[in-house]
């Protein structure tokens, strides 16, 4: 009796085929049928993934050099002298490329003796450079292929680029072993979440793709989802504990008919900068528009490499007025960062500044801040000795050990002391490597310099913080103030925080008052000072000074 097979369930094929570099082949005698892979079916054109006669168009597809060799072998299954197949032939794929296969397979036999089942693995040989010796996925050029495999038969299909988060503190922290060890974990985490019609591949570095045929947006982004709850998960190899997200950029052929490989990739790698810059472990879509945006980003990027190449062109410090909230008399300014360009204009600090921190072009622009505001101050000093420049420092100014020396030299440079001078850091500056970010605060302090949190309020464990932090001033977002006209939270925080603060020696700024009705709101609070444009909007340094210090 002959041995069925039931092509109709076939996922456990499917599986085994995605999880190999072979294709894995089963033919029943029977029916005539034989189940082959879906890579195999589009690579080589069949029509169907159950075809009859398989092995009549496989032949046909032979080398013809080859043929005579494998006639032979097949016979000798046919006949019963043998019950294995061992042979190497070469094929031509769809494209017209030649490759080349050792194929090795097994027939079953009824009680007749008559064959039933084939079952055989068909390995790409000329495929082993193109395997990853890591994560034993195909490599980059296998990728390509396939994709230009996918335009060519003009399918509709999706590619993400997959980049594990941080991965070089990994290698860092433990060494390259163990961070080969981590990308193979996440390789095989990225296969145990394909469907059906995805392949993953080992791009470069800490790089992966995935191409999707046939896939909705919401199932590449469940994929995605299902990938990242696996890699977040806390591993341990080795003794050692670890874990990492994955952040990816997307882009589907079908939105881009007329793309080809190399425009899918980069649009993909496009989605994938921006997903970065939104917070990672995260997935973004190509759009157009991002597009634009990120291409700005990048010009923008070399116009501030430019400025600052040329002595700082473009760069100019600006000065808020900062006031007494009960007198509303000056007390100092706020030293503000203002770039324009001949391309742009006046470009927002909200959308350059982000580009100097992420590309470390905030180093030196930061000592050229500090050493601008602390020259304005040394010429508002003169017509108001108790005048305080409050100056922002980035964390990433902090981890550069000249920085402190350079304060120094700084208001030696202009005649300025200590106490006219606060530094202020980003309430989010607090809680990074807070051993490193401590110690520099107190050297800070230790010249008389007072150090203020701004932002504060905005995020993080606020006052988790605020119990450890070596702050002297905090200074209140004005996020609080846009509606404190009719929210009772927000009335309810800041008197919460003055009255905190002020317990524990700490003073307080308000920021955000522009109108008047916010400002007789705020006066019976006790803080300390005031900054909005009610009482000023950020000037260029003269015109700050013959505004508020009657400099003429």
């Amino acid at each position: 009796m002959a041995v069925s097979f039931d092509f109709n369930k076939n996922e456990l094929i499917e599986a085994v085929s995605r999880r190999t570099n072979d294709y894995v082949v089963i033919h029943d005698f029977s029916t005539g049928l034989t189940k082959i892979p879906e890579e195999m079916k589009s690579t080589f054109g069949f029509s169907t993934d159950t075809p009859k006669n398989f092995f009549e168009t496989w032949t046909k597809l032979m080398h013809d050099e080859d043929i005579e060799n494998i006639n032979i072998s097949s016979n000798n299954l046919k006949r019963g002298i043998s019950d294995t197949l061992d042979v190497e032939y070469r094929v031509r794929d769809k494209v017209g490329g030649w490759v080349h296969f050792r194929e090795r397979g097994e027939v079953i036999r009824d009680g007749m003796g008559k064959p039933s089942l084939y079952f055989g693995t068909i390995s790409n040989i000329g495929r082993k450079d193109h395997i990853d010796s890591i994560t034993g996925l195909p490599k980059k050029r296998e990728f390509e292929s396939r994709i230009k495999l996918c335009i060519a038969e003009k399918k509709q299909f999706g590619i993400m680029i997959l980049n594990i988060d941080n991965f070089k503190n990994i290698n860092a922290l433990y060494g390259r072993d163990f961070g080969d060890m981590a990308l193979r974990s996440i390789g095989q985490s990225i296969v145990k979440c394909l469907p059906n019609k995805c392949s993953a591949y080992r791009l470069d570095s800490d790089e992966f793709g995935i191409i999707f045929v046939d896939a909705l947006k919401s199932d590449i982004k469940q994929v995605f989802t299902n990938i990242n709850n696996r890699t977040s998960d806390q591993h341990e190899y080795n003794g050692h504990k670890y874990y990492c997200t994955v952040s990816a950029g997307c882009c589907k052929y079908s939105e881009d008919n007329s793309g080809s490989f190399d425009m899918l990739v980069a649009n993909s790698h496009s989605a994938l900068d921006i997903a970065k810059a939104k917070g990672k472990a995260r997935v973004i879509f190509h759009d157009p528009k991002l597009t634009e945006i990120r291409s700005r980003e990048l010009h923008l990027t070399e116009l501030l490499h430019d400025s600052i190449k040329h002595n700082f062109k473009g760069f100019e410090v600006h000065c808020q007025p900062q006031v007494y909230a009960d007198s509303g008399f000056i007390k100092g300014g706020e030293a503000l960062l203002r770039w324009k360009c001949d391309e742009y204009g006046p470009v927002s600090p909200v959308e350059f500044i982000p580009i100097l921190e992420k590309t470390g072009m905030i180093a030196p622009v930061g000592k050229w801040v500090f050493d601008e505001s602390v020259r304005i101050c040394a010429k508002c000093i003169k017509y108001n000795p108790d005048f305080k420049m409050s100056i922002n420092v980035s964390y990433v100014q902090l981890l550069d050990d000249s920085f402190l020396s350079f304060i120094d030299k700084s208001m030696h440079r202009h005649g300025v002391l200590a106490k006219n001078i606060i530094v202020e850091f980003t309430e989010s500056c607090f809680i990074e490597e807070r051993g490193i970010v401590f110690e520099a605060f107190e050297n800070i302090r230790k010249k008389g310099i007072k150090i203020a949190m701004d932002d504060f309020g905005t995020g993080y464990s606020s006052l988790e913080v605020l119990k450890e932090v070596p702050a002297d001033i905090v200074k209140i977002d004005r996020a609080f103030v846009k509606n404190i006209r009719t929210s009772n939270f927000d009335r309810t925080f800041i008197k919460f925080v003055v009255e905190l603060c002020h317990d524990v020696g700490i003073e307080v700024c308000l920021e955000g008052v522009e109108r008047e009705e916010e400002y007789k709101i705020v006066l019976p609070m006790r803080i300390d000072f005031i900054q909005g444009y009610l009482f000023g909007k950020p000037l260029d340094e003269n015109t700050f000074s013959e505004k508020f210090l009657n400099v003429s």
